[in-house]
């Protein structure tokens, strides 16, 4: 159960990253995934000691980020569809 409190507390870091590259990149879809990946890398450190392991280097938790990457872009798309459609 501690594992899943450090993973729930991955998602406001992935969404933060998202954000970021999304203001800061030019880049388009996997590289910019990618980069994002690296930028919840290197944040998670704080997490890791909170849960007392290593998660990041796992196979299946970078697998879970992107998907919850992929999720985030795809909730602002819709969003940015639903707001150009009401303009």
């Amino acid at each position: 159960m501690v594992w899943l409190k450090g993973a729930l507390k991955l998602i406001p870091l992935i969404l933060a990253a998202v954000q970021a590259v999304e203001r800061m990149s030019s880049k388009k879809g996997k590289d910019k995934q990618d980069e994002a990946v690296i930028l919840v890398g290197d944040l998670v450190p704080l997490i890791e000691a909170s849960v007392g392991r290593d998660v990041v280097d796992n196979e299946k938790v970078q697998s879970a980020i992107r998907k919850v990457i992929d999720a985030i872009v795809a909730l602002q798309n819709v969003a940015a569809d639903v707001k150009a459609r009401r303009a």
